[in-house]
């Protein structure tokens, strides 16, 4: 990928192409291609003002504001700014949204454990009623045996 890197408000930023040179890349943010373009418009008719300051016809050509683009470089820097504050809240949403996912899976967690201590408590309360039963059953049971036998 090729690309080069600036600094800007004490703040180091890459970009360049990607591998099919249709993107470029600041601090990871992928750009499309129209963002590119007007980056592109941007800084090649501020290099024609520069070189040419009046048209072919004689008259002054008409600035880059009145166009809807930046005046001054800045401009371009405040098109990159943009992704950047972009990707700064995505990373923080994804932040909360991490969190929340840890918040949930703890929840079930305990509402797992729960249910399963519920589940074997359950189980030992009937485990005990059946050995009180058989017991009961094993008592009856020699009763009538020495009953019969007497």
């Amino acid at each position: 990928m090729g690309g080069s890197e600036s600094s800007h408000g004490g703040r180091k930023v890459s970009f360049g192409l990607d591998e099919r040179e249709q993107v470029r890349v600041l601090q990871g943010i992928r750009l499309t291609e129209d963002v590119v373009n007007r980056m592109k418009e941007s800084s090649q008719s501020k290099r024609d003002n520069q070189r040419s300051p009046h048209s072919p016809s004689g008259t002054a050509p008409s600035s880059p504001a009145a166009e809807g683009k930046p005046k001054s470089p800045t401009g371009y820097f405040n098109i990159l700014k943009i992704p950047v504050k972009m990707g700064v809240r995505y990373e923080r949403e994804q932040a909360l949204v991490q969190e929340e996912l840890l918040r949930l899976a703890k929840r079930e967690r305990e509402a797992a454990s729960e249910a399963l201590n519920t589940a074997l408590q359950w189980e030992r309360n009937n485990t005990n009623e059946e050995r009180q039963r058989v017991a009961q059953l094993v008592s009856n049971k020699r009763l009538q045996y020495v009953s019969i036998q007497d």
